[in-house]
């Protein structure tokens, strides 16, 4: 009684918070600012001037537990309307012009208040060269909060378009021009042919070959720009997925990054997506375009005693043509034992750092006692990739390449590549810092209440399949890059021997060899694909399939039972059935084999899907996918 009293609490909880949001706003429509498309020239305008002064940065943002420090906000509070000069057009519309300028700038945005554009209207932003525009922004970017912030443009001055099918010249529109943005960091500046690099030489791109495994992880991470107060800061995070598969803007990044920031703040908050080079070099340009604004909370715990993450709702769905992927996790309490971290040191472009050690149990100063993994980075072949400033709450990915902590810090430098960074533990994140459903994880990313063990990663672009890869014999060694698949997808499967053991072969279901190479790369097909990573101790002493060679199962599809046949295998096997989210469906049964030669699991309880059979021994388990219908 007191758990489903508990769960029709979280689930009031939910249902309140998501109709007290603000509906979604739509991007902006890419089109071109009305008098650049007709040559028009502007009015005679005289600039709102506004300054910079070393006098505006708060000298405590540079403390440790602050987030990278990237500008200010330079305060204008000034009416468009009491600025703007009309143009009257032809077809009896009228253009609206206002002119900023911030001398000595390198890059700039805006925040409006009390935004507000009618129907029909469009507002824009351009640039004094005429080069950098966005927009247009139209009555769907109304919300009922009246904040906006736009991205940044490269430039020390900004001229804002508003073209009004209202013909009143006296009139112009009311909203108020309420701050700049201010960057005193470079990493906005115009793409050149060596591209910013504002992080350390020793990073790696996370379009580097060590990425080749992690290129869809890689499309959920996003560099934050955040506004605390009067100050803007670089941050990490990562989309994540939750049980329903329904692609929520849930994302995950740390709760030091932005910890005082208010509701205010928050609706200022950029997200800039695919912020990456093309390719392996620090060349090509970094496009900033594809990002969103604003964000609430759902979800916190602090470093104080915690173990530092921040669950944000993003204001707008992800646009499904940017690629997006919605990162899995794993709430599993045992060590990972390789994968990497993806981020934005010093709001870089994307890089990628890697680790083939397991992560080692932590505690960050003033955070909760062993709430934290301890990784230390591997030098690779493009590089020792390490974190920065900026790569605050970013994620760091397991061997199966789900979410297994989030960034607080540490002392990882490319003056100091060996020092361990700490990230808060996603298996504490899940519900140990509080019972209520503003301090955990659960009631958002598991609203059903499956409880599963790990969830797989979501692509709406793609219908998926599974790559399941069982290690024989277990522990002997660990394989990255399995999971969800679409069809025609390039999978990227490594494999790499615990000490005493020796990568031998690839094998199939029915104990072919796929390959010698420890390295395996297919195009994926339309159904699942099962493999067995062999390996073999140094002696080259075989361990022979044991389950797999005897193992059957019938009827498959199943309808009423499912009956488990053990063939000559005489041990204590233990059987389980679970959800394709990890979700035990069936308590585990023990059976001894040498009694009873097979084993019945009726499905009356069952609905229709695909679930995962799990058959082990002392020494071997295998997983058989099972259809029920």
């Amino acid at each position: 009684m007191k758990g489903s009293t508990q769960m029709a609490f979280r689930t009031l909880f939910l249902l309140f918070f998501l109709a007290t949001q603000p509906l979604l706003a739509q991007l902006s429509t890419d089109e071109t600012p009305y008098s650049l498309i007709h040559s028009l020239s502007l009015p005679e305008i005289e600039p709102i001037k506004v300054y910079f002064s070393e006098n505006m940065i708060d000298k405590e943002v540079y403390r440790e537990e602050f987030p990278m420090f990237a500008g200010v906000s330079i305060p204008v509070h000034e009416k468009f309307s009491q600025r703007a000069q009309p143009t009257l057009l032809p077809d009896g519309s009228v253009l609206w012009h206002v002119m900023i300028t911030v001398p000595g700038a390198t890059a700039l945005g805006i925040v409006f208040s009390d935004f507000h554009i009618e129907e029909n209207d469009k507002l824009f932003i351009f640039d004094d060269t005429k080069k950098h525009h966005i927009g247009a922004f139209t009555q769907a970017n109304n919300t009922s909060h009246g904040n906006f912030s736009t991205r940044i443009l490269p430039t020390s001055t900004l001229i804002i378009e508003y073209h009004a099918q209202n013909a009143n010249i006296n009139q112009a529109p009311d909203f108020t021009i309420d701050e700049i943005i201010y960057l005193t960091d470079d990493t906005f500046l115009e793409p050149s042919t060596e591209g910013t690099k504002s992080s350390g030489d020793c990073n790696v791109n996370v379009n580097c070959p060590e990425g080749n495994m992690w290129q869809k992880q890689k499309r959920g991470v996003a560099r934050i720009l955040l506004r605390q107060g009067t100050n803007w800061y670089n941050c990490t995070g990562s989309l994540i997925n939750n049980t329903f598969n329904d692609a929520t803007p849930y994302f995950l990044t740390s709760d030091h990054c932005g910890s005082s920031a208010s509701s205010s703040d928050l609706q200022a908050w950029q997200f800039y997506f695919n912020y990456e080079y093309p390719g392996c070099p620090n060349s090509g340009g970094t496009p900033n375009t594809r990002m969103l604004t604003g964000a609430s909370i759902v979800a916190k715990a602090p470093i104080s005693q915690g173990t530092d993450f921040k669950l944000l709702l993003l204001n707008d769905d992800v646009p499904i043509d940017w690629n997006p992927y919605f990162n899995g996790w794993s709430v599993s309490s045992r060590d990972p034992l390789a994968g990497t971290g993806i981020h934005h040191p010093s709001g870089d472009a994307k890089k990628i750092s890697t680790y083939t050690n397991p992560l080692q149990q932590g505690t960050f100063t003033g955070g909760m006692p062993n709430g934290y993994w301890s990784v230390v980075w591997e030098e690779t072949e493009s590089g020792h990739g390490v974190t920065e400033g900026g790569s605050s709450g970013s994620p760091i990915f397991d061997q199966h390449g789900l979410i297994a902590g989030t960034l607080t810090g540490g002392g990882a430098s490319c003056s100091n590549p060996t020092s361990p960074d700490f990230y808060g533990k996603f298996y504490l994140h899940w519900m140990a810092n509080g019972d209520a459903p503003e301090t955990q994880l659960k009631t958002w990313l598991d609203p059903d209440n499956e409880n599963p063990e790990q969830l797989f990663g979501y692509d709406p672009n793609a219908i998926t399949n599974f790559v399941v890869v069982e290690i024989d014999p277990p522990l002997s060694g660990t394989v990255l890059g399995a999971g969800y698949f679409a069809e025609t997808e390039n999978v990227n499967l490594s494999a790499t021997p615990s000490d005493g053991f020796r990568f031998k072969n690839w094998t199939d279901t029915l104990g072919q060899i796929v390959s010698v190479n420890k390295d395996l790369q297919f195009t994926m097909p339309e159904a699942e694909v099962m493999l067995f990573a062999n390996f073999t101790d140094e002696v080259n002493i075989e361990t022979p399939h044991e389950l797999s060679q005897n193992i059957n199962i019938y009827p498959n599809p199943a309808q009423d039972f499912i009956k488990v046949y053990f063939g000559e295998v005489k041990d204590k096997v233990q059987v389980t059935l679970s959800s394709i989210t990890g979700q035990i469906l069936t308590p585990p049964v023990i059976i001894n084999t040498g009694e009873k030669s097979s084993h019945t699991i009726y499905l009356d309880h069952i609905d229709d899907g695909i679930y995962f059979l799990t058959i082990s021994t002392g020494n071997s388990t295998i997983t058989r996918k099972v259809i029920i219908r």
